[in-house]
């Protein structure tokens, strides 16, 4: 970790010194604070505005970061870590990314600059992300919830989506379900589903057709533009799996537009069991991810672990186990 000592050392003037140009406290000649910006930028130094302020202080502020909030799954993670922050007189910033990394380091800093306590990140697939490289250099207490890197070890609390894909896709095949297509996208969690969809089809005999596996990457528009492609082209499964209940909305929506029945012509899970699902159109068959609880449990360990003081782990990777939620988008296949 860069330190103050090691930018007044690069531009060959005091420490002092350095700290009057951060702080713009006291006259510094412009040959020096010209060096001392230099080395600065060099050695990528970033000084916590606030933070320095309140060393070894408390802010009882709790930074958390998601994709987005307009997917109704978000906010109900977002009640989880509110309430247990309430309840431990905390104070929530949310911040959220749209899956940019770099928006979501420079959200991270600007946390780090105003004092937080901790983190709660529901955002982080990458192995090598800046953002928890960043919070690790500073040493910010931080929790991974929803998704984290296959090959994350430290503190995390996530849904177990490979279950999630056999969970569902047994349930499908239960009904006598030989032809289904998964509807996923580029995350970790969809990809963990869609491993889960694919296994459970091998374990019971059931062929996966080629053009089964629809990349939409959760945007409801390419799904409704992939399914309507398939229902153009004359070639139907006889369920969807979607890998969210957005995305599962969607597949309902163009069928019901090209007026086909859900679930007596094709049915349709989702995953995540979000605050709609029971009250959409045709109430949906879904698998429960427990966004509550994720976000419930992953404030409780952060805050577990800003109690701890000298002992900084608390729960490590923690698994929640995924239940069927049954309505009514699916039913048996029916024949011809």
């Amino acid at each position: 970790m860069v330190t103050i000592k090691d930018v007044a050392k690069k531009a060959s003037v005091s420490i002092a010194t350095v700290s009057a140009v951060i702080n713009n406290n006291k006259f510094v000649s412009d040959e020096l604070k010209e060096r001392v910006e230099i080395a600065i930028k060099e050695l990528k130094y970033r000084p916590n505005k606030v933070a320095r302020s309140l060393k070894n202080k408390k802010t009882n502020l709790i930074g958390v970061i998601v994709t987005e909030i307009t997917n109704p799954f978000y906010p109900l993670m977002l009640k989880g870590v509110e309430d247990v922050a309430k309840k431990n007189n905390y104070q929530l910033i949310v911040c959220t990314t749209d899956d940019d990394p770099q928006k979501e380091y420079d959200l991270v800093q600007s946390m780090l600059d105003y004092g937080i306590d901790g983190v709660v990140l529901a955002t982080i697939d990458d192995k090598e992300s800046k953002s928890v490289q960043l919070l690790e250099q500073e040493e910010i207490v931080h929790v991974l919830i929803n998704r984290s890197p296959e090959v994350y070890s430290d503190n995390s609390v996530l849904i177990d989506s490979y279950k999630v894909g056999e969970i569902a896709t047994t349930y499908l095949i239960d009904l006598e379900h030989d032809d289904i297509a998964f509807i996923g996208g580029d995350r970790l969690n969809s990809r963990e589903r869609e491993k889960g969809f694919k296994n459970a089809l091998a374990k019971h005999g059931v062929e996966l057709k080629d053009n089964r596996i629809i990349k939409c990457n959760y945007d409801a528009e390419k799904v409704y533009q992939n399914v309507l492609q398939l229902i153009e082209q004359d070639d139907m499964p006889t369920a969807f799996f979607a890998a969210s209940d957005t995305m599962a909305f969607a597949t309902i929506k163009v069928l019901l537009d090209k007026g086909f029945r859900v679930p007596q012509d094709i049915s349709v899970i989702g995953s995540d069991n979000i605050s709609f699902s029971e009250d959409f159109l045709i109430p949906l068959t879904t698998v429960d991810a427990q966004a509550y609880e994720m976000g419930r449990l992953g404030c409780e360990t952060l805050i577990s672990l800003l109690n701890e003081s000298e002992n900084n782990s608390y729960i490590k990777p923690y698994l929640l186990e995924p239940s069927l939620v049954v309505r009514k988008s699916c039913q048996k296949k029916m024949e011809g």
